[in-house]
């Protein structure tokens, strides 16, 4: 959970050894758009998502694929605040944005707002921090007008709304998201680890938690 009392604690120890996270917002977009790439096995996602999140990769390189799944959920749940068992408890939503698609629309939508390159900041602003800006950024912004007129419900016709109504529908063909209505919570565009969350916990011990 987000708090201005604490700091990013982005570490844990597992079987004795300290593992740290490197949780700049684009390592994490890395890991989405890696997800996503149909020319991986799952286990060469889950090992390369790893790599790209785990800072001393070096420590665990030689865990059997068994562990990696379980660490690889581990830290979606417990640092990224996405948890896959209740991904699938929730079941299919509509999404309403996509990181690559909108890359744009999020970029200029931080530099109006916030005065914010994000160029400039890859390898420095922490996910948590990125997700509160964008989830937080104002109505005015390119992005959520975008995303509103995505939600936006298109009015049933009558003979007063003719031409509104084709402005909306014309708006929403622009903006339409290919997988707009197949994907398992908008932010959480990942594959699913069927685990034992009391049997994972146990193994893990988050450092000064």
């Amino acid at each position: 959970m987000f708090s201005l009392t604490s700091t990013f604690d982005d570490e844990f120890e597992y079987k004795g050894a300290v593992i740290r996270l490197n949780l700049a917002f684009d390592n994490v977009l890395r890991v989405f758009e890696l997800l996503e790439d149909d020319t991986f096995y799952d286990w060469e996602k889950v090992d390369i998502a790893l790599e790209i999140l785990v800072d001393n990769y070096e420590d665990i390189e030689d865990l059997p694929i068994n562990e990696k799944f379980e660490m690889y959920a581990y830290i979606f749940k417990e640092f990224l605040d996405i948890d896959f068992s209740k991904a699938r408890e929730n079941g299919i939503v509509k999404k309403v944005f996509d990181f690559k698609k909108d890359a744009g629309l999020i970029y200029a939508s931080f530099l109006s707002a916030y005065g914010m390159d994000l160029f400039e900041q890859q390898g420095k602003l922490h996910w948590q921090k990125f997700i509160q800006l964008l989830t937080n950024l104002g109505k005015d912004t390119v992005f959520k007008e975008v995303v509103n007129i995505r939600q936006m419900k298109v009015p049933p016709p009558d003979k007063y709304n003719r031409e509104y109504r084709e402005y909306v529908l014309k708006m929403k063909r622009l903006y339409r998201l290919e997988d707009e209505t197949e994907i398992i919570d908008e932010k959480q565009a990942v594959k699913e680890i069927d685990r034992k969350w009391d049997m994972v916990a146990s193994m893990f011990k988050p450092k000064g938690r």
